[in-house]
């Protein structure tokens, strides 16, 4: 999972700490005029079509490896059958992250988001894009926080969401529930023990640890399209048709908005370090009981992808779509 973005008052996360500390609105969002939507080309890359996938081999329990996405939308909170089925017969649920309210309030203080020393935010993103930030939230009468990290910006600006606003996500199924909250409030009710691939702290430190520079090349890069961005309403009917490579050239067609060397480090710590971490704390769980794993979509799909990472340790990869 990546960094939770999506925002709801029904959660207790570090988000609604977000709009006072950088003192941003959605609206910045809606008084932006859109461009056409993106439509990638559904690429051949491995593991990009479909959701579900069986994992098997000596040494484990068959288990399960099945795609989400961060969305707050109840058209996912319900699995297609062949995952109702390898959910059923799973013991643990193991996903990305398990959000401790308590835990994420200490993280996300307001000292913990702002820069030490004499650094500042203008310094770091030059006067033309804090000019541009500065327009922007005049608009709603605010001003940026000089002292603010430049993910914390960035990642409010929609950079988690590849830079896409999903406009039919703005819709009347809209859910208080990401679906992994939901599958974890489902394993609850059915008995079965949520795991966590991944810390709090961890999945803090994604962006929080990445060097300043790079933070505000990504901060730079929304700025400059905060008045072009780029509506994708087929995300999710790529998720629900299990069209996961086009999903991955979303990824990557945002990848290639940044300088090569951004694109490489926020690559790593957002998706391919985290795999080989999470599949290398995957494998004891899978050896004591089925485990049905739910993460993020762009976790499993190409070479350095967690299903990828399991056949090339000797286990047998199946889709079942």
């Amino acid at each position: 999972m990546m960094v939770k973005l999506s925002w709801t008052a029904a959660n207790l996360r570090w988000r609604s700490a977000l709009l006072f500390l950088v003192g941003v609105s959605a609206l910045l969002l809606s008084a932006c005029t859109p461009r056409q939507p993106y439509v990638p080309e559904s690429s051949q890359i491995p593991f990009g079509q479909g959701r579900l996938w069986k994992v098997e081999g000596d040494g484990i329990e068959t288990s399960y490896l099945f795609a989400t996405l961060d969305f707050f939308d109840e058209r996912i909170h319900e699995l297609p059958p062949e995952a109702e089925t390898a959910f059923g017969k799973a013991e643990v649920l193991a996903l990305e992250q398990i959000e401790d309210p308590y835990i994420l309030r200490d993280l996300y203080k307001e000292e913990n988001l702002e820069m030490s020393g004499d650094r500042t935010l203008h310094d770091l993103i030059g006067a033309r894009t804090y000019g541009t930030l500065s327009w922007h939230m005049k608009r709603n009468l605010r001003k940026p926080n000089d002292k603010i990290k430049p993910w914390v910006l960035w990642a409010y600006l929609g950079g988690e969401h590849f830079g896409f606003f999903d406009y039919d996500y703005e819709v009347d199924t809209r859910s208080d529930k990401s679906q992994a909250d939901w599958l974890e409030d489902r394993a609850v009710t059915d008995g079965k023990k949520p795991i966590a691939l991944q810390t709090e702290q961890e999945v803090f430190d994604i962006y929080d640890k990445m060097p300043l520079e790079h933070q505000a090349a990504m901060l730079q890069e929304r700025a400059d399209r905060l008045g072009e961005m780029s509506p994708g309403p087929q995300m999710m009917q790529f998720y629900l048709d299990g069209d996961l490579a086009r999903l991955k050239a979303l990824w990557l067609e945002y990848l290639s908005w940044l300088p090569p060397a951004t694109a490489e480090v926020l690559d790593a710590r957002r998706i391919t370090d985290r795999n080989l971490v999470m599949v290398e704390r995957l494998l004891p769980l899978m050896k004591e009981q089925p485990v049905f794993t739910a993460v993020d979509h762009l976790h499993l799909t190409g070479e350095k992808g967690m299903l990828r990472l399991l056949e090339q340790r000797g286990f047998s990869v199946v889709s079942l779509r």
